[in-house]
């Protein structure tokens, strides 16, 4: 491949690179294989979801919104994926390169590219996992955010496939700026995407689950039904939301935002909650919002109050 001069031109090369990437994985079926893993992945969480006893009532297939889910599904993990998260990705990587160059610092800063594989995983787990974190952290702060993230919260049941219920501003904003440490640290814009879907995505899908089990010492350790719900829910403490874990909940536990109750149920959805339940209604919403007159008002989760939205010129 020839080196990219430009961001247009990285980002190109990214396109066609997923895009042949893409051809080649569904043409060689392997677990090993990202996109097949993901099928594995969708019908380990539908199994579990349909045999094991419910946290909440309501159907696996019949409940409100799972249909939309799937949709969802399919628009982000493949569309998108193909589309232009790689490609952003890519584009970041260049940008990132491109200011370090400006000002004569040699890239990567650092070579953890070249660590032991063991050593290299967990170092690249902790680093991604907390910038999820922070980046999650971001989204209910962040009144510009939360404006995106609003859709995923707006949920009033949730299943496996509710993980990929977000608006894709949020994807393509947040997930390529990720990369900008793993850059500077050595590691490849591929090996970061092909991580993320291994450590990441069977988590994630997990707790959105509608399953109740006894997850014992484990609940302090990963991301579970059981803490994500709260998350969701709409009766929790404080302003900005609690339980921000990507996969591991060590960062809600160091910073004080982990909150698992006992003997409450969580009531799922967002206070006077006007996000539309169609799909395109939603792909709409932030712009609307975050577009509106003075003299109209959207509620405010991240900051716990009702509050207006000037009007951008």
């Amino acid at each position: 491949m020839p080196v990219p001069h430009t961001v247009i031109e990285a980002m190109t090369q990214g396109f066609y690179e997923y895009w042949n990437y893409t051809k080649h994985s569904l043409m060689n079926p392997s677990l090993y294989n990202p996109l097949y893993y993901l099928l594995l992945v969708y019908a380990t969480t539908f199994v579990a979801e349909s045999i094991f006893p419910k946290m909440l009532p309501y159907s696996t297939i019949k409940r409100k919104g799972f249909w939309t889910d799937i949709l969802y599904v399919i628009f982000m993990d493949y569309l998108i994926a193909v589309i232009g998260l790689y490609a952003f990705t890519c584009g970041v990587e260049f940008l990132v390169f491109a200011f370090f160059h400006r000002l004569h610092i040699p890239t990567p800063v650092l070579h953890l590219d070249k660590l032991p594989p063991v050593l290299k995983f967990i170092i690249f787990f902790l680093i991604i996992d907390f910038l999820q974190w922070l980046a999650h952290f971001g989204l209910h702060r962040i009144n510009f955010l939360w404006q995106f993230h609003k859709i995923h919260h707006a949920q009033e049941t949730l299943g496996f496939a509710s993980t990929r219920h977000f608006h894709f501003g949020e994807y393509i904003l947040l997930k390529p700026a990720t990369w900008i440490p793993f850059a500077l640290c050595g590691f490849k814009a591929g090996n970061y995407v092909i991580y993320y879907i291994w450590i990441g995505y069977f988590l994630t899908f997990l707790s959105h689950c509608n399953i109740k089990i006894n997850w014992g010492i484990l609940k302090y350790i990963f991301i579970t039904p059981e803490t994500h719900y709260w998350h969701h829910a709409s009766n929790i403490p404080g302003k900005y939301g609690v339980n921000y874990a990507s996969s591991l909940v060590i960062w809600d536990l160091m910073f004080g935002h982990f909150f698992n109750p006992k003997n409450k149920t969580p009531k799922l959805g967002i206070p006077n909650n006007n996000v539309p339940s169609n799909m395109t209604g939603q792909f709409l919403y932030p712009f609307r919002t975050l577009f509106a007159t003075d003299n109209e008002l959207t509620e405010n989760k991240s900051q716990g109050e009702i509050i207006k939205i000037k009007k951008k010129i």
